[in-house]
């Protein structure tokens, strides 16, 4: 009896750190990997309206501690021709340098353009963290930009690198 309420109570604890969200206004999915927690935000009608402090459009930021610095992925939702708009360029002060460097990726949910560049702090007026940005267009046309970062001022490191890959694979479309 007590080895079945242990394995209960285990199994009842597994299932609240692998929950997975559905966000019908995003129209995504996803489930956070050990220690990630996330943050929507933005409107619920419009993409474009609302925000918060990172950009006045609607996304979801998600986060891990980390005694290196702490690891960051933003996903921001584009609606159908938004995708140059510029405050999607920016993570509240960080603006992403772009690169004419594109590599083309794909996981098991969506296909990228991917870039590796840095952030411009505009308030410091310096570069600031290593950064990798992915695009996503999704059938119905509109869009995913996806920054992923850590908060380091050392080059992304391959052990990084795949824990901020881990969470850009648990995002998934509707």
């Amino acid at each position: 009896m007590k080895k079945i309420i242990f394995l209960s109570l285990l199994a009842a604890s597994l299932s609240l750190n692998a929950q997975t969200i559905k966000s019908k206004v995003l129209k995504l999915k996803y489930t956070t990997p050990e220690s990630w927690t996330a943050v929507e935000f933005g409107g619920l009608l419009n993409w474009d309206e609302k925000g918060n402090e990172m950009c006045r459009c609607s996304g979801i930021a998600f986060s891990k501690p980390h005694k290196d610095g702490k690891f960051n992925v933003v996903i921001y939702a584009v609606p159908n021709g938004g995708l140059d708009s510029t405050k999607r360029e920016f993570i509240g002060a960080l603006h992403f340098e772009n690169v004419d460097k594109v590599e083309k990726t794909t996981n098991k949910n969506f296909s990228f353009e991917k870039r590796r560049s840095n952030f411009y702090d505009v308030r410091a007026k310096k570069t600031s963290y290593n950064c990798i940005r992915y695009i996503s267009k999704v059938s119905d046309g509109h869009c995913y930009v996806i920054y992923a970062w850590q908060e380091n001022m050392n080059l992304l490191n391959s052990t990084a690198e795949k824990a901020l890959t881990e969470m850009v694979n648990a995002i998934e479309p509707l």
